[in-house]
């Protein structure tokens, strides 16, 4: 299942340190099907939890290559420069 990064940013839940030592089977399940995690400590972003596969699929970096056109085009348009 490959997944947009926009998609993980949006679509992720947040877990504190301790709910995620409680709960950690739980949450290794739902990460095997697709859900991703921010893991916070102290309120602080420290973590993410993301399925083999979404994580091979960011490292491959793929996606990330098909949206770099787009970006640099959105820049151009806010910044009136052309960045080719």
């Amino acid at each position: 299942m490959q997944l947009a990064m926009s998609y993980l940013l949006y679509a992720m839940k947040e877990i504190a340190t301790n709910e995620l030592q409680d709960q950690l089977s739980k949450i290794i399940r739902e990460v095997e099907k697709g859900e991703v995690y921010q893991v916070n400590r102290y309120s602080k972003s420290v973590a993410y939890l993301v399925s083999k596969d979404q994580f091979e699929t960011l490292i491959a970096g793929t996606e990330c290559k098909a949206c770099m056109k787009d970006l640099r085009r959105i820049a151009e348009k806010i910044t009136g420069t052309n960045e080719s």
